[in-house]
């Protein structure tokens, strides 16, 4: 099998093959002066403990920082915070989330700026990558290897971590002349088992209990509302009712629309959490880029002021960016793309000159880099002067 680069809490590391962990590669046991790192108290036996609860930010204060960089998703942020700290604060009612949104709606994003600013270990892993047991493809149990790498080898804190699903609708069950889908509903299965708990072997003495780990599963979900929205024009004996007659009395979406989707019941059913992201509008977009600590535009303004040229453009600019970045139906990542469009000659133009702009101790004046209308389409629509 060969190695992966798998996102974590920490760092970015090598996975190692998962049958080498399993048996000749032991792990060392844990340092615990890592916990002073985070807050945590080692012989802890809830989340609080081992995690140090005074180390957490209130709640409502870090509702307010990632709002400042999460923008149109207030009541979903505070659904996934509040869950979080559930997990932590009350053991006894520890439940895995699924947050499901389209792209670009920030569900990555929410959850790591949550869990960095609350100290856990995490890693984020790609659904789409494992397999089932003995199958080309990584084993589900990576993604716990890969949480332990993330803890610094510290077993206690990575047994109260958080492993990051994503792409977990791609797993959606698929069946065909009775064989065995072992790249999809069969992956469900055998991470159910860890689930609900199991003990997985580290070395000859230690091993990592993961029925405490918090599951978070994320996914675009595509055609699900189709199938939520079918539910609701039925009435309760079973008929169905006019197309243009919905009942709303419960528009979320329910637990039997993901079986109907095609996850197993069991697997569902150690979903506690269903929090559904925002589709994000022009507005929505608009202020990103105005407000947002993660606005990409603000970060070329920022850069560009710091070697003396000051950005001078129409308050419609950012409603044409992003306008052309919603018709792409890829949210706020495709703002990324429009931006970075915008500014390529200007960066050229830049380095390739790096005397002409380059900012000078004690001089007040500035180069103006004006942005005209037409930018958005053609990025040669800009003068320096």
């Amino acid at each position: 099998m060969a190695n992966a680069r798998i996102q974590s809490g920490v760092d970015v590391s090598d996975v190692k093959d998962s049958k080498n962990q399993k048996g000749a590669k032991p792990r060392t046991k844990s340092d615990k002066n890592i916990n002073q790192e985070y807050g945590g108290n080692s012989g802890g036996s809830s989340y609080e403990e081992t995690l140090g609860r005074k180390a957490m930010p209130n709640l409502q204060s870090l509702e307010r920082i990632v709002l400042q960089n999460i923008v149109g998703q207030d009541e979903p942020v505070r659904q996934i915070i509040t869950s979080i700290y559930k997990s932590i604060v009350f053991r006894s009612l520890k439940s895995n989330i699924l947050i499901m949104g389209n792209s670009g709606t920030g569900k990555t994003e929410t959850v790591k700026q949550i869990l960095k600013r609350l100290q856990i270990p995490y890693t984020i892993e790609d659904a789409t990558k494992y397999t089932q047991e003995g199958y080309y493809g990584s084993d589900v149990i990576e993604m716990f290897y890969n949480l332990l790498d993330s803890a610094h080898e510290d077993i206690e804190r990575a047994q109260y971590g958080v492993i990051v699903v994503d792409e977990i609708d791609k797993k959606a069950g698929r069946f065909s002349d009775g064989e065995r889908d072992v790249s999809g509903i069969e992956v469900l299965n055998s991470l159910l088992k860890l689930i609900e708990g199991s003990k997985i072997p580290i070395n000859q003495y230690e091993s990592m209990d993961t029925s405490n780990i918090i599951i978070i599963f994320l996914g675009a979900f595509s055609g699900l509302e189709k199938i939520r929205d079918e539910r609701l024009r039925k009435n309760s004996v079973g008929f169905s009712i006019s197309e243009n007659s919905t009942d709303t009395s419960d528009s979320r979406i329910l637990k039997q629309d993901l079986v109907k989707y095609g996850f197993p019941e069991e697997f569902v059913g150690r979903i506690g959490t269903i929090v559904q992201m925002n589709k994000l509008k022009v507005e929505d977009l608009v202020s990103i880029l105005r407000n947002s600590k993660l606005s990409i535009f603000r970060r070329y303004q920022k850069e560009l002021r710091e070697r003396g040229i000051c950005l001078s453009y129409s308050g419609k600019l950012f409603e044409s960016i992003a306008r052309k970045s919603l018709s792409l139906d890829t949210g706020a990542r495709e703002l990324t793309n429009t931006v970075n469009y915008i500014f390529e000659r200007i960066m050229y133009e830049i380095l390739s000159e790096p005397n002409k702009y380059r900012r000078r101790k004690h001089v007040t004046n500035y180069h103006k880099c004006i942005l005209y209308p037409g930018i958005v389409n053609d990025n040669t629509q800009y003068r320096i002067i």
